[in-house]
């Protein structure tokens, strides 16, 4: 978005740590107006530490608060708590941007003295979208607010959560005082990052989403429903490919298994990948998907070598049993490399 309107610098891959961030601060150069920066923690104080000792930021923007790095906070409210910290940061010149629609963020302005900027669907929020239609999978169009302008769009992201980072985006332009049909314009170019829902030919002229570059129960759950949803509803059948979710900690069997229950809804096969990957297989038979409909592709997540041999017996199977018009999600948090099915998938 706001290299639409002047330099601006982001965050490389996910460096988002305490050597990453420093490493992208690093590639500042005097053309630069704007650094769109990524923060990530794996425990309460680490960003406070981070922008105190670093760099903090004039503006923050914080979209949601899921089940992601439970292993190191033990609760959402915890989350909600770290993620606070980079709106306590700001100044009183600065922007909070928050997700109107998620109450634990909504309840992040309480939290800081800078201005209040929500965005969402609810009728609090200063950036909304309305008249939401389109396409679950393919993109939707909707109509932008802000104020008492209004402007309509049509976005390439697919899936709700799509139009969710859509309006994050829009917000940041407001604040940048960006005319709304600058920033109507901005959201129509924008496309799906690699590896987050991209649509790609699949195996035996099958529709692949490649979702591979990260995963939590709740984006899993997302991008199935738009699969779902979509109204170019598949010829055939509805694949989910799994690896594990990381970082869950003592909540991985209850995360995994409740993805899989919730996935017994949205698509006819399960292919599950990894350790705690066969998790999602209980949910999902749990929850009605036939025992037949639901596989699980055993590996330990830390040998390399043995978890990218049942990526390879997985996709030969998909290969043989995937038919035309099918759609197949791809999906794993980052340390599973599921993207290196695609290779696989692909070859003969």
């Amino acid at each position: 978005m706001l290299s639409h309107k002047a330099p601006t610098l982001k965050t490389y891959a996910s460096y988002n740590h305490e050597l990453g961030y420093p490493i992208t601060l690093l590639r500042l150069e005097p053309q630069h107006r704007y650094a769109v920066l990524e923060m990530g923690a794996q425990r309460v104080g680490e960003l406070t530490w981070l922008c105190n000792s670093i760099a903090s930021p004039h503006w923050s923007i914080i979209t949601t608060v899921g089940a992601a790095h439970l292993e190191y906070f033990g609760t959402q409210e915890r989350v909600a708590i770290a993620k606070s910290e980079l709106v306590q940061v700001l100044t009183p010149d600065g922007f909070a941007i928050l997700n109107y629609d998620d109450e634990l963020v909504r309840a992040m302005a309480a939290k800081t003295q800078a201005h209040i900027l929500y965005y969402g669907t609810g009728e609090g929020a200063t950036v909304r979208a309305s008249n939401i239609g389109g396409d679950t999978l393919f993109g939707h169009s909707f109509t932008l607010h802000y104020h008492d302008q209004q402007r309509p769009v049509q976005l390439r992201l697919p899936g709700e959560h799509g139009v969710t980072i859509a309006l994050a985006a829009a917000a940041a332009g407001c604040a940048a005082e960006m005319s709304l049909d600058d920033i109507a314009s901005a959201l129509e170019d924008l496309s799906p990052a690699p590896g987050r829902c991209e649509i790609k030919p699949g195996p035996n002229n099958s529709i692949l989403i490649d979702d591979s570059y990260n995963a939590n129960r709740q984006s899993i759950i997302a991008i199935a429903s738009a699969m779902y949803n979509t109204s170019q509803a598949p010829k055939g059948k509805r694949w989910a490919i799994l690896g594990d979710i990381f970082q869950l900690g003592t909540y991985a069997h209850t995360e995994h298994s409740a993805c899989g229950s919730s996935l017994a809804g949205l698509v006819d096969y399960l292919i599950a990948i990894g350790d705690q990957a066969r998790f999602y297989v209980e949910g999902a038979i749990s929850s009605g998907m036939p025992e037949k409909n639901a596989y699980y592709f055993s590996a330990d997540v830390n040998n390399s070598a043995e978890l990218e041999a049942a990526k390879r017996t997985a996709a030969d199977f998909l290969k043989h049993e995937v038919r035309p018009g099918d759609f197949v999600l791809l999906k794993g948090s980052r340390g599973m490399r599921m993207e290196t099915m695609l290779a696989m998938l692909s070859s003969e």
